[in-house]
């Protein structure tokens, strides 16, 4: 009996249970875990595919089309244009007096494929977003509703 008491009152009084050699191998553990996964370890991705689509479509459902510029890529051929909101606003793009919804979107590699409808100017029209990392983030390079391209690639012939 006086020998358990005795220990446990060694490590009450605040004798080190854990080693200084173990502790040190653990924290060279945990180092190494945070170097070689950095963010990633804790889910932190950056911005997805599908992510940035909605993103990009908030803002044009908000009339945001100051803002539009800032969803896409800087390799887009048109990318100082679209840093104006009249870009986005005019027909043949996204009229400003109009609501937009997609359909499913399903990321294949780079590219999303899917309808759009709004009010007026869109009836389940096919619209495609090809994609970009940018980074960490995906953001837009291309749009291309119904085979008219309304964002470029850079280097890509423009139609019309």
């Amino acid at each position: 009996m006086k020998t358990i008491h005795h220990t446990t009152t060694e490590a009450r009084v605040g004798k080190t249970i854990a080693k200084r050699r173990q502790v040190f191998w653990v924290a060279l553990a945990l180092a190494l875990v945070t170097v070689f996964f950095g963010c990633d370890l804790f889910g932190a991705k950056g911005v997805t595919i599908e992510e940035r689509i909605n993103m990009f479509m908030k803002d044009v459902n908000a009339g945001n089309y100051s803002n539009l510029w800032k969803h896409i890529h800087p390799d887009a051929e048109l990318f100082d244009e679209a840093k104006s909101a009249d870009y986005w606003s005019k027909p043949g793009v996204f009229p400003s007096s109009e609501k937009y919804t997609l359909g499913l979107i399903i990321p294949a590699g780079d590219l999303v494929t899917t309808t759009i409808n709004s009010s007026t100017s869109y009836n389940g029209n096919t619209i495609i977003f090809k994609m970009k990392k940018d980074g960490d983030d995906y953001k837009i390079l291309k749009i291309t509703i119904d085979e008219t391209p309304i964002l470029w690639r850079f280097g890509s012939r423009r139609s019309k």
